[in-house]
């Protein structure tokens, strides 16, 4: 009618339904300016409080709490346990840091929750026989009193959580006949039933193995919070990884990586020939990303992938989906020691003048490191003893400015 062809007007139209889906008036960007200024705002000046805002409005959705605890970390905003006398439903500024909220304990409901703090009013529980005489036990029960001593919210009552969790029957048994005693309105011959009880007594010494420890809180907190199983990797990583998975952009699409990290939620499948494959999330001291183990590579490497493992993945980073991911072509044990640097030359870096300038760099750093070269024929050549390196993150800088950061690793 307008004088337009028709497939001309239909890709036009095409192009405005999709701008609809994500475009808006100006009162409307105004009003997002508005907000995002103000937000900006209260992040920059008043950072511990507004991040504790944005973690009690995601108490529900464990995996945006991780999220919002990783950006603690960035900030250097300190996260403390939750603790049964000092945490509150949801988290709580304390001075610079922020107190994990009872709310974010895995199957801890609210009820529960505003059972524990009317409690605590008459004053602060003192022992585990204690909180159990204390609190309704129909409203907090043992299932989740499990999860509140494996949180570590008990840490500063004196005892262990091994300790806790090996009386925490008798605990509740016995606060349970007292409370039956009580709301029978039977008197006893020799007065307050209560006042008379022994409290249960802890006979294990000790506390259970960090990983343990470790993995329990990390199931009903979502979160590694006293410590974390990559710590003792924590000096190696940067050597080992070509980036951190926080690192990895858009631009970085079928970009070969290698990362070190904490394998999570692996699932073992079979697919619909027949072939074993699986997926996990590998989880580093930035982030987490899900990462498929095709068949091939599951034939070859799945023995060395195992939940709860540290591991280093090696594979193509691919973002073409909503959520990134990585294809796996190789996986293998953290090291203990770094032995080897290796070099991953691409063909359009394998000029004199740049092998003049790579051998300059790596005279500046002597040392007992052997440096393997991949070249771009997929050859993989020894250097002599005389080119040894020592490991240090400034060679490793300098060489990635040279063959690119994803081209250098130690090992």
């Amino acid at each position: 009618r307008n004088g337009i062809e028709q497939d001309v007007a239909i890709r036009i139209f095409d192009i405005i339904e999709s701008f609809a889906g994500y475009g808006f008036n100006k009162s409307h960007s105004a009003a997002y300016a508005m907000i995002s200024f103000q937000t900006a705002y209260l992040k920059a000046h008043y950072p511990v409080e507004y991040i504790c805002a944005f973690l009690s409005s995601v108490i529900d959705n464990q995996d945006k709490v991780v999220s919002y605890l990783k950006e603690c970390h960035k900030l250097g905003i300190a996260i403390l346990p939750p603790d049964i006398n000092e945490s509150y439903e949801n988290f709580t500024v304390t001075g610079q840091a922020i107190r994990f909220g009872l709310g974010a304990i895995k199957n801890v409901g609210y009820n529960a929750v505003h059972n524990i703090v009317n409690a605590r009013k008459q004053g602060g529980f003192k022992t585990l026989f204690d909180f159990c005489r204390r609190v309704d036990l129909g409203q907090v029960n043992k299932r989740m009193l499990e999860n509140l001593i494996a949180s570590g919210c008990f840490d500063s009552l004196g005892i262990s959580r091994k300790q806790a969790l090996s009386i925490i029957d008798e605990c509740v048994d016995l606060a349970a006949k007292i409370k039956q005693s009580e709301s029978s309105n039977q008197l006893s011959l020799f007065g307050d039933t209560a006042s008379m009880v022994v409290e249960p007594v802890v006979r294990v010494k000790g506390e259970m193995e960090a990983r343990e420890l470790m993995n329990r809180e990390k199931e009903v907190l979502g979160f590694f919070v006293s410590a974390n199983p990559l710590d003792e990797y924590r000096h190696l990583l940067p050597f080992l990884s070509t980036k951190q998975l926080e690192e990895m952009e858009a631009g970085d699409e079928e970009t070969y990586v290698r990362v070190a990290g904490l394998v999570v939620n692996l699932q073992q499948k079979i697919s619909r020939k027949g072939d074993n494959y699986a997926r996990f999330l590998l989880e580093d001291l930035s982030g987490r990303m899900e990462v498929m183990v095709f068949p091939s590579a599951y034939r070859k490497y799945m023995e060395n992938i195992k939940s709860d493992s540290s591991i280093i993945v090696e594979g193509y980073y691919d973002n073409r989906d909503e959520q990134p991911k990585i294809a796996l072509r190789k996986a293998g044990p953290l090291p203990g020691l770094l032995r080897e640097l290796h070099v991953r030359i691409p063909d359009d870096k394998n000029e004199d003048g740049i092998q003049k300038q790579f051998v300059r760099v790596i005279k500046k750093f002597p040392g007992d490191i052997e440096v393997f070269l991949h070249l771009p024929n997929r050859k993989i050549v020894v250097l002599k003893e005389n080119f040894n390196v020592a490991a240090q993150i400034s060679l490793k800088s300098e060489l990635g400015a040279i063959y690119g950061k994803n081209n250098v690793w130690f090992n």
